[in-house]
């Protein structure tokens, strides 16, 4: 039961990633963005291609698929978001293109560096805790650490900075902010960037643990908003807690019950969720006007 807790938490820490950026991006835009689970896989996929075809080092190669996952955050925001903000799309039509992206991302990455999944050394110095029957990877302990500094310091940055107050405002409502002399299609930039750099970090870290694939976006998306959704969007350190939830959950599924009701059970428990709190299991709660 302990080692399944271990690696549940690793694992949460991945999908935690995942949720600080659909909750930073949602809480500061109003976007839900569905290409989030793009930037997890080229983080992963930009450094294992960098690292196995081109023979770079492994520092070298993080730093290329962690830049890859930030362009990909620009053309999302620069090509699809901010070009809908500027028509008039609702958010339902934003949503649907950031979709689209995260499916063209994978085609793009499938043609452009094959389908073979793509490994990533793991972090030096490598080694394994073992005590009491527990056996603790150091990667999962570089995931745990970095996502618990990354999600912790953009929830101070967010709170107390006045970047962090401008996000906030351009949440708030758009025109508003304008007033106040922020620029919303700036801020959205910003975000973006800094969502995909998180994610491009998670996809980093959790390659070594198991290989970098192009088709494993879509995995990571669903697992991240379902983490989001349960730890509250609204703000990023209980999205990041809802990861650990989400972890821990899948590593006890797939380990007690059957991987092929994996998804069932968990999504049905996001739906059980939704309905009786709205606002997630540490978020605050969402009041509905009829």
């Amino acid at each position: 039961m302990i080692n399944t807790l271990a690696i549940g938490l690793s694992l949460g820490c991945v999908y935690g990633f995942v949720a600080v950026g659909f909750a930073l991006i949602y809480r500061t835009t109003g976007v839900m963005n569905f290409g989030q689970g793009a930037f997890v896989m080229l983080g992963g996929m930009g450094a294992g291609y960098a690292g196995q075809e081109w023979g770079l080092p492994l520092a070298v190669s993080a730093l290329i698929g962690v830049c890859f996952a930030v362009i990909g955050g620009l053309v999302l925001v620069l090509t699809v978001v901010l070009p809908l903000w500027k028509r008039g799309a609702g958010d339902l039509i934003t949503m649907l293109g950031t979709l689209l992206f995260l499916v063209a991302s994978e085609n793009l990455v499938l043609n452009l560096m094959g389908s073979d999944p793509r490994p990533v050394p793991p972090i030096p110095p490598h080694f394994t805790l073992s005590a009491a029957g527990l056996r603790i990877d150091s990667q999962s302990l570089w995931i745990v650490a970095a996502a618990v500094v990354v999600s912790a310091g953009l929830g101070a940055f967010i709170a107390k900075t006045p970047t962090g107050v401008a996000m906030r405002a351009v949440a708030t409502d758009q025109n508003v902010a304008r007033l106040m002399g922020v620029n919303p299609a700036r801020i959205a930039v910003v975000v973006f960037a800094a969502a995909a750099l998180i994610g491009g970090i998670g996809g980093v870290l959790v390659a070594p643990l198991q290989f970098a694939a192009w088709n494993a976006a879509h995995l990571y998306n669903i697992k991240g908003f379902v983490a989001a959704v349960v730890g509250g969007v609204l703000d990023v350190r209980t999205a990041f807690l809802g990861g650990l939830v989400v972890g821990v959950a899948e590593a006890f599924i797939l380990t007690y019950a059957s991987s092929s009701y994996l998804d069932v059970i968990l999504l049905g428990f996001l739906l059980l969720l939704l309905l009786l709190r709205p606002g997630g299991l540490f978020g605050r709660a969402v009041a509905v006007k009829y």
